[in-house]
Formats: structure tokens, C-alpha cells, sequence
């Protein structure tokens, strides 16, 4: 009896061993038995796309998908950006990695290809598709995401996924959504048969006239005007984005005209000068053309950071708009220390620059 049980220890050993013998094997020689670990998402254009999980290198194809990026707290794994990211002033673990290119002017392929990311991050603007092709073929995948506000709740739990950061995601819609709901309470204040018109010139290049590039209906600032109960003189000329005459800007006659500033000509982080915004306001506020509109009468003509009007942003950029279109009603409301919160508790940099010029509410313009 004990040579039986002896002898069915020792077939028992042998066992194990083999098999621990082949898992050993495996591993070194085989790779893991384990398959790595994956999730599918449905991006801003639908498509299904499966990635590794989570996404541990990534390569951001514009400044605004980058600050959602740093707002999860994975500016570590972006491995590469596209140019202005080194300018902006508030990127300090992105703006030394390698310049890949935008979504816009091109990418450089052949080296997205070298630094092989797990994901290539494009906004639903411009022609994508081309940029999605081009990725497949060097075997690079890609998610669109939408950075208009109305989206942004879905961005925001998207990327939260797929960078395994649930609960930061929650924590920013958490305050996202407080902070929209502060406002419309706060709006409900105003008349309901008010609704003031305004007019968003796009600033590209300094300029010695008030930019009238525009858009229009599909505006990605649409959401932010009707919180704010404003009205986007451009939504009964166009339908996407265009020029408007200068006349019928004046016929027109908004209460708050803004120009926007796209590439720091006058306003941004890096700023503590407000002389090339003064010109610019100077040469609105003097345009012979535009001398009886209304915000030129009431001098409520303003430089806006563009990064205000769209994205995660646009929820602060909301405040400082309702702050000049209806100063009683927000008078005890600095938009200002809403923006410090923003940047030194959820983008982990010090708060400073020119963001929205003049701001009459600390005696300027």
C-alpha cells in the first residue's frame, strides 16, 4: 500500500513539473499565455476601434487635444505633439517631445511609424478620413474625438477609458457639470425676451482690421451662446464657416463684438502686456464703418483666448461672456479665479497670461 501511494506522489511530481516545465517554456520562448489586455471604443465618427489597455503611449495631433490629455493627468505618455504645443506655455511635459506634426498642416508619417504609439489622437475637424487612411497603411491606429462643448461629457468618459482613468474623468465632469449648472441657474435671472447679438471674428494674424472670418450656424461656440442667451449675428448668413462684410456687421449692430485670438497675437498664457490687445481694440472701437454698432458705442469690444470658446474650456469661457453681457447679474462672479481653479487644481500648472481683454470688472479698457 505504501509503494502504491509512494509511486502516485512521484507520477504527481512529474506532472506538475512538465507542466510547469511547458509554462516556463512558453513564457520565455513563446511569449505569455496570457493575452494582453484590450477595449474597443466607438470614437466621434462612429468607428469601432479596439486598442491596448490602457493606452500607454500617444501621440496628440493638436494643442486642444493635449490640454484634455493633461487635464487626465497622462501628459507622461504622449510621445508625440504637433508644433504650437511648444509655444503654448502650459504644456511642461509635452513641449519637449518630438514635433510629429498636425492634424491640419501633415504629419510627419515616417516618424509616427519610428515612435510606434498605441494611438494616434485627431478632433473631428478638417479632412480626418484622409489622416485615418494614412495611419492604417504604416498599421498605426487612431480615435477621433469632438471637442464641441455639447460633446465633451462623452470625450471626456472616452478618453477616461482608455487611459484606465475612470474616476479622474468622473471627478472633471463632476465639475464641469457643476459649473454649467451654476450658470444656467444663474442666467435664469435674466429676462427671457433678452437676448443680445453678438458677432466672433477669427483671429489668425495680427491685423489692422476687426478679423471677419467667422462661423455660423454650426458654430462650436453655439452651446456656449445659448446658455449665455446670446445670438450669433453669422447664424443667417452661414451655415459652417465664411466671411462676412463689414457692412453687414454694422447693419447688423451686435452688443458685444469678440475677436478671437487663434495664435497668441495678442492674449495668451505667455502674456503680462496688454499693449498689442489695446491696439487691437483701438482699431475696432476707430473703424469709421463700425462706429454706430452698438458694442463699439458701448465699448464692449474683446479679445478672447479662442481656447475659451470650445473643449473643456468653453464652460469658463461661458462666464466671462454672461460677466460682460449681464455685469449685474454676475457681479459677484469672477471668471477669472473660476480659470485659476481650472489650471492649478485640474491642469497642474500655475495660473497666469492674458485670457479674455479688457476686463471691465478689474477697472480695464
Amino acid at each position: 500500500m505504501k509503494r502504491i501511494v509512494l509511486i502516485a506522489v512521484i507520477v504527481l511530481i512529474i506532472i506538475v513539473a512538465t507542466i510547469s516545465g511547458l509554462m516556463l517554456y512558453k513564457r520565455e520562448y513563446m511569449g505569455t499565455s496570457e493575452a494582453p489586455k484590450e477595449i474597443t471604443v466607438t470614437d466621434a465618427l462612429g468607428r469601432n476601434v479596439t486598442l491596448q489597455y490602457p493606452v500607454e503611449t500617444v501621440i496628440v495631433t493638436d494643442d486642444e487635444v493635449a490640454e484634455l490629455i493633461q487635464l487626465l493627468g497622462v501628459a507622461d505618455r504622449v510621445v508625440g505633439i504637433e508644433p504650437s504645443i511648444c509655444e503654448r506655455g502650459y504644456f511642461p511635459q509635452m513641449e519637449e517631445k518630438p514635433i510629429t506634426g498636425s492634424q491640419f498642416r501633415g504629419l510627419n508619417y515616417e516618424l509616427v511609424a519610428q515612435l510606434k504609439p498605441d494611438v494616434v489622437i485627431m478632433m473631428d475637424v478638417g479632412p480626418v478620413t484622409k489622416v485615418i487612411d494614412k495611419l492604417d497603411k504604416i498599421g498605426v491606429k487612431s480615435i477621433v474625438i469632438s471637442i464641441n462643448p455639447e460633446n465633451i461629457p462623452y470625450t471626456i468618459e472616452l478618453l477616461g477609458k482608455i487611459f484606465g482613468k475612470e474616476e479622474r474623468a468622473e471627478k472633471l465632469l463632476e465639475w464641469w457639470n457643476g459649473k454649467w449648472e451654476f450658470l444656467r441657474e444663474r442666467m435664469s435671472n435674466v429676462a427671457s425676451t433678452v437676448k443680445l447679438k453678438i458677432f466672433i471674428g477669427m483671429g489668425f494674424t495680427q491685423t489692422d482690421r476687426l478679423p471677419t472670418h467667422t462661423w455660423g450656424k454650426l458654430a462650436k461656440w453655439s452651446y456656449i451662446l445659448n446658455v449665455s442667451k446670446l445670438e450669433n449675428i453669422a447664424a443667417e448668413k452661414l451655415e459652417t464657416h465664411g466671411e462676412l462684410d463689414l457692412e453687414y456687421i454694422a447693419e447688423e449692430s451686435p452688443d458685444i463684438i469678440i475677436i478671437g485670438d487663434w495664435s497668441d497675437n495678442w492674449i495668451g498664457y505667455t502674456k503680462n502686456s496688454t499693449e498689442l490687445a489695446d491696439n487691437m481694440i483701438a482699431i475696432v472701437m476707430g473703424d469709421p464703418v463700425l462706429q454706430d454698432v452698438s458694442a463699439v458705442r458701448s465699448g464692449r469690444v474683446f479679445i478672447v483666448h479662442y481656447i475659451l470658446l470650445g473643449s473643456f474650456r468653453s464652460v469658463i469661457g461661458a462666464y466671462y461672456l454672461a460677466k460682460v453681457a449681464y455685469p449685474e447679474v454676475f457681479e459677484d462672479i469672477n471668471p477669472d479665479q473660476i480659470h485659476k481653479e481650472y489650471f492649478e487644481t485640474w491642469l497642474g500648472v500655475p495660473y497666469r497670461g492674458i485670457w479674455f481683454y479688457p476686463r471691465p470688472w478689474l477697472g480695464e479698457g
